[in-house]
């Protein structure tokens, strides 16, 4: 029946709720609108981090294809090192034994990018990579005597996640602590039990323990260096 021919009292009511309709969908349409652009700004915030993420990537995606050239000259070296060839320090934890070691690793990256990339400017992520391996191979040349040769980057992968879970708390989210406990068990666990067999047997190598627990420590000591930094120099505003 026509709207036109109703009752009086219909087609009011009818207007009513036409019009109340209307009003819930723009409500709704303007919420769906803000969500939406509160979503494409988280994601260009990470995105717009991941620009060195991307070239720590890339390196060790080149150094991989030339695994076999680049390992004797590049690996974590403790003889090496100790006889002068330093940048073992440093180029060591860009290698790895093998695919599935360097698959690893990448995904290990990707997720911790995921979980805290706004936290990692260009500058912070360069400044993390740079004094995080340093500080993990220092400590497995004069604190893990029983390792002489060492590839990867799980330890400073260790470092990365501690440091974005502690900005987490920082921040007063309960992800952080969770994050951190998971981290300590696993940290502890490998030491009490070593790695698994299984992951030995992937990576066709012995899995460094020490290097994940010093990577866990060097991320809470950067952490509370750069925060104290901030508190001493904090930043002018603009």
């Amino acid at each position: 029946m026509p709207a036109a021919s109703l009752p009086l009292s219909l087609t009011a009511d009818w207007r009513i709720v036409r019009k109340s309709v209307k009003t819930n969908a723009t409500i709704a349409l303007h919420c769906w609108l803000f969500l939406l652009w509160g979503s494409i700004l988280k994601f260009s915030a990470v995105l717009s981090a991941c620009y060195a993420p991307f070239a720590l990537a890339l390196l060790m995606c080149v150094f991989a294809g030339f695994n076999d050239q680049v390992t004797p000259w590049l690996q974590f070296d403790r003889q090496a090192i100790l006889a002068g060839e330093w940048w073992r320090l440093w180029s060591g934890h860009l290698l790895h034994t093998n695919s599935w070691h360097l698959l690893m690793n990448l995904a290990g990256l990707v997720v911790i990018i995921m979980l805290h990339g706004n936290y990692y400017r260009s500058c912070v992520f360069a400044f993390l990579l740079f004094a995080g391996v340093t500080l993990i191979s220092l400590a497995l040349l004069f604190w893990s005597p029983a390792i002489s040769l060492y590839v990867g980057l799980s330890g400073w992968l260790h470092a990365l996640l501690v440091y974005g879970a502690c900005e987490d708390v920082r921040r007063q989210w309960s992800s952080g602590w969770l994050i951190l406990a998971g981290v300590a068990a696993k940290v502890g666990w490998e030491q009490w039990q070593g790695a698994s067999s299984d992951l030995v047997m992937l990576i066709e190598a012995d899995v460094a323990v020490d290097a994940h627990l010093y990577g866990a420590i060097t991320g809470l000591t950067l952490f509370v260096l750069l925060l104290s930094f901030q508190q001493f120099y904090p930043r002018k505003a603009a």
